[in-house]
């Protein structure tokens, strides 16, 4: 449809790329806030039991974060390309196309 505009807000993108980030860190530190909870449990059972719950986990995890930095990655990328196709539009709109009639060398006499 015609009349329809693309609106880019750059500080969103910027803002959701800051908490995929947020994300990767939290989402990968996992481990060693369960190796942590292991040990402040108290009990032997209960850390077992937290261990394994861990190392169950700890295959969809790293899977989790790799989608995570992946996604991170992408935003990152459409930011950048979006960036440069408005700096190379804007530069068209800023700078004079040459007029079709003119040369750059100056015309022979006959």
């Amino acid at each position: 449809m015609s009349g329809d505009q693309m609106k880019v807000d750059y500080d969103q993108l910027a803002e959701l790329k800051g908490n995929l980030d947020i994300a990767v860190r939290v989402v990968g530190s996992e481990f060693e806030s369960m190796l942590a909870l292991a040990g402040a449990v108290g009990d032997a059972r209960l850390a077992l039991a937290t261990n394994a719950f861990r190392d169950s986990w700890d295959k969809k995890r790293l899977d989790i974060v790799a989608n995570l930095e992946w996604l991170r990655d992408s935003i990152n990328n459409i930011q950048t390309q979006l960036a440069e196709t408005d700096a190379s539009l804007a530069s068209g709109l800023t700078t004079p196309a040459p007029s079709a009639g003119s040369s750059t060398t100056s015309p022979q006499a006959v």
